[in-house]
């Protein structure tokens, strides 16, 4: 039976206004910081207190440049039906979140986490990234490890985002020639498309296109190839429940909910990612590095807790088949970060597995139904048989 567009409207308005959507938190004030808020959605299947395991199988996601909770809104019918919590946070100066300076984002996120997953009485969580949220992932996993499980310990990297020093990318290296001072009206370009049309504000990819030097990578981008679109609804529709013509309408309403609120916070992520300006990417300056410190603090803990090699840290990497941010190159420097050399190899600590998503490209990585389902298996939850 059709739905009329008005009550399509109306029922994808009432989906991305829930509650869950919608929460705000306060980190207090230290002698760096005043009290500054965080918005965020807690979405997937909710926690049922008074049982004896209230908490279901948890994910910390970190999107993209546009930071931003309203991400998360397309992954709850598939988080909830695989059993999985999700937690997003609107970075600072995305959605209600205070914005702070840029040299801070990274420490002021470390010291977040853990408050923000005891206000909300988790103990542990899987972590997972898409693009510029990978910073702030490594760094919460070096030094946040004590969040993650300590019997499967495991953590996603969605087309991770690679200096442009390494991923060669031609586009990123003149991108950090621009001068600072013009990024600071970066987060409005998307916001002029969404005056023209709703749906070609999804995401920073669209001021990619209007810029032609840096791509979006928040996580969607409506000029994929409609092909894969149709079948990635579907599988939604399928397997999860939502159907496709409301799935349409959630989309262009999370859009224009996530840009009218501030979009501020995408100025500093691009400088972040670019390595301009005050720019701090805290402990994983140097990925390879990075690694190295980080498979030594493993193997402490192997041999202070695990002597038999159990718990090995589960590292899942998924790149996009075509990616014009990070490209061949910044994807086999990012592998090879994670494998070592023959001489000095990881594989007693770290059970890395990488994967190259056919079909896709830097934003549409993170939209897979597929992949999400992996991810939120990989953390616990419970695998669905696809209906026939």
């Amino acid at each position: 039976m059709s739905v009329s567009p008005e009550v399509l409207s109306d029922e994808a308005s009432k989906y991305v206004a829930n509650a869950r959507f919608h929460h705000t938190f306060t980190l207090p004030a230290t002698n760096t910081h005043d009290d500054l808020t965080f918005s965020f959605a807690d979405l997937g299947r909710a926690p049922t207190p008074g049982e004896s395991t209230p908490n279901p199988p948890t994910v910390l996601f970190m999107p993209g440049m546009y930071a931003s909770r309203y991400l998360g809104v397309p992954m709850h019918a598939i988080a909830d039906k695989l059993g999985v919590r999700v937690i997003i946070v609107d970075r600072p100066g995305m959605g209600k979140s205070t914005d702070v300076p840029l040299q801070q984002r990274v420490s002021i996120w470390v010291e977040l986490v853990p408050k923000l997953l005891q206000h909300l009485g988790i103990q542990h969580v899987a972590l997972a990234s898409h693009s510029a949220g990978t910073v702030f992932l490594l760094n919460t996993l070096y030094q946040c490890r004590n969040i993650l499980d300590p019997e499967k310990p495991f953590a996603a990297l969605l087309a991770p985002w690679v200096d442009p020093l390494y991923s060669k990318n031609t586009a990123m290296q003149m991108a950090q020639y621009i001068p600072t001072s013009a990024f600071g009206i970066w987060h409005l370009i998307p916001q002029v498309f969404l005056k023209a049309a709703p749906a070609l504000a999804s995401s920073g990819a669209v001021a990619t296109k209007a810029s032609g030097m840096i791509s979006g990578v928040s996580g969607f981008n409506i000029s994929r190839d409609e092909s894969e679109v149709e079948r990635n609804r579907k599988q939604v529709e399928k397997v999860y429940g939502m159907r496709q013509e409301l799935q349409v309408e959630i989309e262009k309403e999370f859009f224009k909910s996530m840009f009218s609120e501030s979009t501020v916070g995408a100025n500093s992520e691009t400088l972040q990612c670019l390595r301009k300006s005050d720019w701090s990417w805290g402990e994983c300056s140097d990925y390879s590095q990075f690694v190295k410190d980080l498979v030594g603090k493993e193997r402490e803990k192997r041999s202070e807790r695990m002597p038999n090699g159990e718990g090995r840290l589960q590292i899942r990497a998924y790149f996009a088949q075509d990616d014009a941010l990070i490209g061949k190159r910044g994807q086999e420097y990012m592998e090879q970060c994670w494998k070592g050399t023959e001489e000095e190899g990881f594989q007693d600590v770290l059970d890395f597995n990488s994967t190259t998503v056919a079909g896709t490209n830097h934003d549409t990585v993170m939209q897979s139904a597929d992949i999400l389902a992996k991810i939120f298996v990989g953390a616990g939850g419970i695998p669905v048989n696809e209906p026939q």
